[in-house]
């Protein structure tokens, strides 16, 4: 395999704070916060990652075990990395992905690669989450939130050179190493980002190792042009290579390949009342090879293995006008998304076999988004969009017998919009409250349990708190909402099948930090999720429990230390069976408890020194919405994918 038996590289990833070579940009070079152990609230509605930052628990090889420092997300967990994030207990397509401003879809019919495998977080800038239904700029409207995996253009003001290295070690193997490299003046600017993820089967809290290696190497190039200070003109090109072990079925991901670039042109402060225009253009192409043989021991004339392929074209066009003391942004998007597949049973290779078309997806949207102040301490933000949502069935043969759907396309108008309402009373205290509308087609994975489904609809209220004094922070985030004909999935019969349903969700979440002595900060955070089928009277499938969060930080800038203690609560409202692409109720869980620490240290201004151990207690535990373990020849099988025992990290990050 390509991986197996390449030497690990050093990657590159350079802060944002530091490429101008200014007074401030200087002082910006001493290190954030040691260890993060969750993401706080920065806006209404709005949560924001510096992405190499050191979080806890262990450091993330992927985009989802990044998004787990947010309270309300969930991974659920297959094997050492590639898991599917879900927020408020809503993923797939309910959560939107995007990467640098593009669409990202994953290849495998059986979501063994959700967008976030391919991303890797130490060659991005910021990610952030926007919760539910309560912006239009980004297309389709993704009814629990939308992640954007951002890159921002440096701006050096004199010819310069900055950069970030970092190297990670841990228990059972695992090494990570990023190298981010910038180099560029006034005029123009190229950026190489590289990272590497490499480990070997961890161990449950039992010491029994789960099937789940796995090797990841990503790179970005990134030139651009900035002629003036308001003109940049950027192309990048990324490309992602992996291999991993699952512990949830019966074949593991032999081959993880990306290859997308992305053009970029924005114009800004032209006018008085044109504050800036925008064109992006992009493409991305996964391959995908998933077979029962690379990891484990299968007779000759047992191997097979499936190649789906995955080709995502895209781009937009955006404008902000500025509305008196306001801002109006209108835009159009576009995507064409190609699915393909091909197999080779019985010890054949798949190579020698043609590809077939699968699905075929199109979206177009238009959108206009405003926001306006109505007075010194209030600001209206509101939004309408409309998607023309096309799906082809491409699938000539299903289980070796014709389809009756081959060539059935179905188009669906899908309208969306919100309202919200921001009020400042003092300095620290804003509150906020929005109504969003949403309406959803179904998604790829969606359309193969069952095409012809009913576009969903959401109707949401959005209420809010944000506290931001000297010494106390805290933020309150709560909904309310129904969900019309939201598609469950049953996984109960032989052949798993799709249907619309009604539902109903409430739930939120809430964080608090105290700075109760100098360097000395306590932290904790809740989220909950309350979901019901209402059409069925029964509990809506794959929603997570109450958890609460913990931690204890101390930091004089120089040493640092901390901890975690996460309190996960039993899960007894449960729908054994049904669920969502991801994954199914496997019946109810009990409550678990885990208790992490740091300590890090900077011998110098630009070098910081981390270690942490997670699950000091050697917990054996599993998340309510963890997969089932199947049985893999060697290796204990599990009801569920256990998540790893008592876990040691050491981590080092320079800039210069």
């Amino acid at each position: 395999m390509f991986l197996r038996n390449q030497t690990i590289l050093i990657g590159l990833a350079v802060s944002p704070a530091v490429f101008a070579n200014s007074p401030e940009a200087g002082a910006a070079t001493q290190l954030d916060e040691v260890v993060v152990t969750a993401a706080p609230t920065t806006a209404p509605l709005t949560v924001t990652l510096d992405p190499r930052a050191t979080y806890q628990p262990a450091p993330a090889a992927d985009g989802a075990g990044l998004l787990k420092a947010i309270p309300g997300f969930n991974v659920t967990r297959k094997g050492g990395s590639g898991g599917d994030p879900l927020f408020r207990g809503l993923g797939g397509g309910r959560l939107d992905i995007q990467a640098d401003g593009t669409g990202l879809y994953g290849g495998c019919g059986g979501r063994m690669d959700p967008p976030t495998a391919y991303l890797n977080p130490e060659t991005f800038d910021r990610v952030t989450l926007l919760k539910g239904p309560q912006t239009v700029k980004h297309g389709p409207v993704a009814f629990a939130g939308t992640v954007l995996f951002e890159r921002e253009a440096p701006a050096f003001v004199e010819p310069g050179i900055e950069g970030q290295a970092s190297l990670l070690i841990g228990r059972d193997g695992r090494v990570d190493s990023g190298l981010n490299f910038s180099a560029g003046s006034s005029q123009a600017y190229v950026r190489i980002s590289t990272q590497t993820n490499d480990s070997d089967d961890y161990h449950d809290g039992n010491g029994n190792a789960v099937h789940s290696e796995s090797k990841r190497r990503a790179g970005s190039l990134t030139i651009g042009i900035t002629p003036t200070e308001n003109t940049t003109l950027e192309a990048s090109y990324d490309i992602s290579r992996a291999e991993a072990a699952y512990a949830d079925r019966g074949m593991d991901g032999s081959k993880f390949d990306r290859n997308a670039w992305n053009l970029k042109f924005e114009q800004r402060n032209l006018t008085s009342w044109l504050n800036k225009v925008g064109v992006q253009v992009f493409r991305s192409y996964v391959d995908h090879v998933m077979d029962n043989y690379t990891f484990r021991s299968t007779p000759k004339m047992k191997q097979a293995a499936m190649n789906p392929d995955r080709t995502v074209t895209g781009g937009r066009a955006y404008t902000q006008f500025a509305v008196g003391d306001g801002e109006l942004d209108v835009g159009f998007d576009w995507q064409d998304d190609q699915h393909r597949s091909r197999m080779g049973m019985m010890g054949a290779d798949y190579h020698d076999k043609p590809y077939a078309a699968d699905m075929s997806l199109e979206r177009r949207g238009v959108y206009g988004e405003l926001s306006y102040p109505l007075a010194t301490r209030t600001r209206l933000i509101a939004g309408l969009r409309r998607d023309r949502d096309e799906a082809r069935d491409d699938k000539q043969l299903v289980n070796g017998t014709a389809n009756p759907n081959y060539g059935v396309t179905q188009r669906n108008n899908l309208d969306s919009g919100f309202i919200r309402l921001e009020q400042r009373f003092t300095d620290p205290l804003t509150l906020y409250a929005g109504f969003g509308h949403a309406e959803r087609g179904a998604d790829y994975w969606e359309r193969n349990a069952r095409f012809n489904l009913k576009p969903e609809t959401l109707n949401q209220l959005d209420v809010g708190a944000l506290w931001q004094g000297e010494s106390l922070s805290a933020s309150l985030s709560l909904f309310a909402g129904r969900i019309d004909d939201y598609i469950l999935v049953d996984y109960r019969a032989a052949k798993t099948t799709a249907r619309n349903v009604d539902a109903n969700r409430r739930g939120g979440e809430a964080d608090v930090k105290w700075r109760f002595l100098p360097g000395w900060t306590l932290g904790g955070a809740l989220a909950y999720v309350w979901a019901e089928n209402d059409s069925e009277g029964r509990p809506l499938g794959q929603t997570p429990p109450l958890e609460g969060r913990v931690t204890l930080n101390y930091d004089n800038d120089r040493w640092s230390a901390g901890g975690l203690w996460r309190v996960v609560a039993a899960q007894d409202r449960v729908d054994i069976g049904t669920g969502n692409i991801i994954g199914r109720d496997l019946g109810t869980t009990p409550g678990f408890a885990t208790l992490s620490i740091n300590a890090g240290y900077k011998p110098l201004k630009n070098l910081q020194l981390t270690a942490g151990i997670d699950n000091l207690f050697d917990r054996t535990y599993a998340e309510s919405v963890s997969k089932a373990g199947a049985m893999v020849a060697g290796y204990e099988q599990t009801s569920r994918v256990n998540e790893p025992g008592r876990t040691w990290w050491v981590k080092g990050q320079y800039r210069f």
